[in-house]
């Protein structure tokens, strides 16, 4: 079931038959348990490590048809190197949100080293390397497994410490992807549709940021994109150093109580449309880095939210003095017409 901890990350592709062997060998009941105990999610985790120190022990079990998601830690140790271990189960309803099931968004996380594969299951395995704590860095490291079925079940495995960690990548490629989980996961209750709020999302990423590239202004060039349903991102350049510029595309009803609250205090343009803007320090921003924000609210509540940083990413150190887009130019784009156009 196991690897020696000395064994190295190998290429992406021998991470793939190797889980996908130890899946195929492992057995998994045939009935889903009616209820599971913390000490047998601690039991199920501490099965599928390789031989070494185990302390801290901590679960918690599938009792009832609510509560917290499944999940076990413990503190593991191997050879001088010790790490927080851990394993949560969880049911997504389908489709999956892509922030719950892919890489992490670099914008947000720029020390993420990630890759993911789709299985011949369908089932996405994701394996990720990133700092524990992303304000600091050199702190200690977060390695972690995720495996999502096409049904919305889904194993997380990570593993935090430092100076040099005890389990593999594929280590915990293989945890994850064990169908050790299978009867817990079968257990689980059938996820609730997410409840819908004041604000529907209309655009994809792909979509904003092809109308945030034709809305540029000249001299700018548009990099590396990325972002979700109702929400897109470009890291641009104009020759002076990079400035993230972000989108948000929301749909609300015309009169909501939220959004009236958001904009009390924002300029009414002649059509009606509501305009806010600010400057301040970058939240979750590097040395340095600072945000430019206009918001911005039409009659018909159509939402239009774009910022700037100074920086190519959040928690990165300031790449320029000031955001490459002034605050006019990005009021212009947020009432361009086309954002108008392309949600109806």
């Amino acid at each position: 079931m196991s690897a020696k901890p000395r064994a190295t990350v190998r290429l992406f592709a021998t991470i793939t038959v190797f889980v996908l062997t130890i899946a195929s060998c492992a057995s998994a009941r045939s009935e889903a348990p009616k209820g599971v105990s913390a000490q047998q999610m601690v039991h199920l985790l501490q099965s599928q490590l390789p031989p070494g120190e185990l302390s801290g022990q901590q679960g918690h079990g599938l009792s009832s048809r609510s509560g917290p998601a499944p999940s076990a830690q413990l503190l593991f140790g191997s050879n001088g190197n010790a790490a927080k271990v851990s394993v949560k189960l969880n049911r997504w309803p389908v489709p999956v949100p892509v922030q719950y099931a892919q890489c992490p968004d670099t914008t947000y996380h720029p020390y993420s080293h990630c890759t993911q594969t789709v299985l011949p299951t369908g089932a996405r395995l994701v394996l990720d390397r990133s700092p524990s704590d992303e304000d600091h860095p050199s702190a200690g490291e977060l390695l972690s497994a995720l495996l999502t079925y096409e049904d919305g079940r889904q194993v997380f495995v990570s593993e935090t410490g430092r100076p040099t960690l005890p389990l593999t990548h594929r280590q915990l490629a293989a945890v994850a992807t064990s169908s050790r989980w299978n009867p817990v996961l079968a257990a689980m209750p059938e996820p609730s549709a997410p409840p819908r709020s004041g604000s529907v999302s209309r655009l994809t990423a792909p979509e904003i940021n092809r109308i945030l590239q034709r809305l540029l202004p000249a001299g700018v060039r548009a990099g590396r994109p990325g972002g979700a349903d109702g929400f897109g991102h470009l890291a641009v350049d104009d020759g002076h150093g990079k400035s993230l510029v972000a989108v948000n595309v929301q749909r609300w009803r015309p009169g909501d109580a939220a959004m009236t609250q958001v904009f009390r205090n924002a300029v009414t343009l002649p059509d009606g449309t509501r305009v806010s803007t600010r400057r301040g320090p970058a939240p979750r921003g590097g040395a340095g880095a600072i945000e430019w924000t206009v918001d911005t609210l039409g009659a018909d509540g159509l939402r239009v939210v774009i910022s700037t940083l100074n920086a190519g990413a959040y928690r990165l150190p300031a790449d320029r003095s000031a955001p490459a887009l002034t605050l006019e130019q990005l009021q212009r784009i947020a009432l361009d017409p086309a954002w108008r156009r392309a949600t109806g």
